[in-house]
């Protein structure tokens, strides 16, 4: 099967006072489409690091990071930034919402930035929010959403443009256990219907649903 991600001796160095710290260290691994990876690791083990350059917010201090054989390293600053928002869906563990707009509103931003026609867009926004059981939550705005309402709001905007693959950094970790457990259910079955997932979490069962689980510590793939 192609590569979809294949993240090779991946180092960061964050430069400090007296010296530097090294917060990856030559990680390697690849991701094919379809797949749903979990990154699991003690805090400070470098996974939401690794998640950020995977995802073309940062950059790497040395290594290499090809897309469908395309190098990431090698495009320019505007590149990327169509890159990831077209290419890329971001979950984090707040969920980021504007909260002067309502939810159809968030959820149409990325396609409003790709310049996408809005009648359209506001067409796949309605019908991606339906799918995720939020048909009766449109016009409310985040403040008048459950945590769990907001993270399903926040994935819908991940999914918004047709990712190729999405990365979540903890999506869960914001919410109670019976919320989070329905959150990746929910993610669990948008990968059944072909959505890459690379998710960063400390929830070791939820992982196990994963189909690969990457352990990390002091930087290192373990």
């Amino acid at each position: 099967m192609n590569k979809l991600i294949t993240a090779n001796n991946i180092v960061k160095t964050f430069p400090v006072i007296g010296g530097s710290i090294d917060v990856l260290k030559g990680v390697s691994f690849e991701v094919v489409p379809g797949d749903m990876t979990a990154i699991m690791g003690p805090s400070g083990a470098g996974k939401s690091t690794l998640l950020h350059i995977l995802g073309a917010l940062d950059k790497p201090t040395a290594g290499s990071i090809s897309f469908e054989n395309t190098d990431m390293l090698s495009m320019s600053g505007d590149e990327l930034a169509v890159f990831r928002n077209r290419t890329i869906g971001f979950v984090f563990q707040f969920h980021h919402l504007l909260p002067e707009f309502n939810t159809i509103e968030n959820v149409l931003m990325p396609s409003l930035i790709a310049g996408i026609d809005r009648k359209m867009a506001r067409a796949r926004a309605e019908e991606i929010l339906v799918s995720l059981g939020l048909s009766d939550r449109l016009s409310h705005k985040p403040g008048e959403l459950s945590g769990g309402e907001q993270q399903r709001a926040a994935v819908a905007r991940a999914l918004m443009l047709q990712p190729k693959v999405v990365f979540a950094d903890e999506p869960t970790g914001n919410l109670d256990t019976k919320t989070g457990e329905e959150l990746f259910n929910l993610l669990i079955e948008l990968n059944g219907k072909g959505v890459t997932f690379i998710i960063v979490t400390h929830n070791e069962s939820l992982a196990l649903r994963c189909r690969q689980i990457i352990r990390m510590r002091d930087g290192v793939i373990i």
